[in-house]
């Protein structure tokens, strides 16, 4: 009996030796890369709807007066749409009266939705930019005709509740409310500070619940004094809206 317990041992060190070899085989790595680059995008982003502002997703606003708007800005910084206002058909009154606008409507839907401005940003720098608009002149005739009162001296076009909104997660402009816009006077709409703005945003005035069963917008409004005097025609003007981005520091 002892003989045998001397001899196992050997075979299980001899087996135990062999399964170590096996297991100890030599192993290699190497690295390939994968890369990818980008640059600013460009062309002419479709308007979104501005309560889902995706961009894959293109609406087809339409003007007032039925017609088709002008097409948005071909670059990486650009406006690519801004509704414009109707304030109706009204009495001439002797009272302070504020006029709503009616609420954008679309070609392809018969939702109606805020009125809103459309920006996009492709440059991929983060930079920042600066939306400003400027009403060109006071609110005036358009007919040539004999009419005595050219201009609605005093009136006013307000806009209020203003709202972001975007498709991406990026980090969101600032807007401001605006009481009055002044003839020639550059007035800030939105802002986007460094780090802010990137990818297409909608700056609507106000929501769906601000827009009423007739079908005007509580948040778009022109103002004009009972004193004011009009002839019965027509008053239109126009509005400018103005983007550019952020100024850099230059060294000396």
């Amino acid at each position: 009996m002892k003989k045998i317990r001397w001899l196992s041992i050997p075979l299980i060190l001899m087996t135990l030796g062999l399964e170590f070899r096996v297991n100890a085989a030599e192993v290699q790595s190497y690295n390939s890369q994968g890369i990818v680059g980008f640059g600013p995008g460009s062309g002419v982003q479709p308007p979104v709807n501005p309560n889902k502002p995706d961009p894959t997703l293109p609406v087809f606003p339409q003007n007032p007066d039925g017609s088709k708007p002008n097409p948005g800005g071909n670059g990486s910084l650009t406006i690519d749409f801004a509704s414009s206002f109707d304030f109706g058909n009204h009495k001439i009154s002797n009272k302070d009266q504020t006029y709503l606008a009616k609420a954008q409507k679309y070609f392809d839907s018969e939702v109606l939705t805020p009125n809103y401005v459309q920006v996009t940003d492709r440059r991929g720098t983060f930079a920042g930019w600066n939306l400003k608009v400027v009403e060109k002149t006071q609110v005036t005739q358009i007919d040539s005709g004999p009419q005595k009162y050219k201009v609605l001296k005093g009136a006013t076009i307000n806009l209020k509740s203003s709202e972001t909104a975007s498709f991406t997660n990026e980090k969101s402009p600032k807007t401001q409310t605006i009481s009055g816009l002044i003839p020639g006077v550059e007035t800030q709409v939105a802002l986007a500070s460094t780090g802010e703005g990137a990818g297409t945003w909608v700056i609507r005035w106000g929501n769906d619940s601000m827009v009423t069963e007739d079908g005007l917008t509580t948040a778009v409004s022109l103002f004009v004094p009972g004193d004011t005097p009009k002839d019965a025609t027509a008053y239109t003007t126009t509005l400018n809206w103005i983007l550019s981005g952020l100024p850099t520091n230059v060294p000396n």
